[in-house]
């Protein structure tokens, strides 16, 4: 699941960035990468980046080529990399406000919608924060083996 060096996580990054539209072919720096295999094939990736000790915050970026990705194990698993391991007190999500699915998705695991940043990704492209702090997180259905 998470990428075992740099290789790889330049590779799942990659493929990241080649599904997300307004990366516009850019790269996430200094990142933790997970990809998610089905049948042979990278189905979904994840990218942790964004990493600010200071505050303790990380955001999250993720792309998929089907919905099938995300099974409990594996957002348990990305969710105690994010609030154990990395040791963040809030993960969060830029998501142009157009991509409904993506939003609904964030929604749907359990994160709240925090703010909406006017033409953040360019004029009339505004991004949709979501945010998950390590208490809702210890609260959700994610938290536990």
């Amino acid at each position: 699941m998470f990428a075992r060096d740099e290789a790889e996580t330049g590779m799942v990054a990659a493929w990241v960035v080649a599904r997300v539209p307004n990366m516009h072919g850019g790269d996430f720096g200094p990142c933790v990468a997970a990809g998610v295999v089905r049948d042979g094939c990278m189905v979904a990736g994840v990218v942790f980046h964004d990493w600010q000790p200071g505050y303790d915050t990380m955001q999250l970026s993720m792309a998929a080529d089907s919905p099938r990705w995300a099974s409990g194990a594996v957002l348990r698993g990305l969710f105690r990399y994010a609030f154990v391991t990395a040791g963040t007190n809030k993960l969060w999500t830029a998501t142009p406000h157009v991509n409904e699915r993506a939003l609904r998705f964030n929604l749907g695991i359990g994160m709240k919608r925090e703010a909406v940043l006017r033409h953040h990704f360019g004029a009339k492209s505004h991004a949709v924060v979501c945010s998950m702090l390590r208490a809702e997180w210890q609260r959700s259905r994610w938290f536990g083996e």
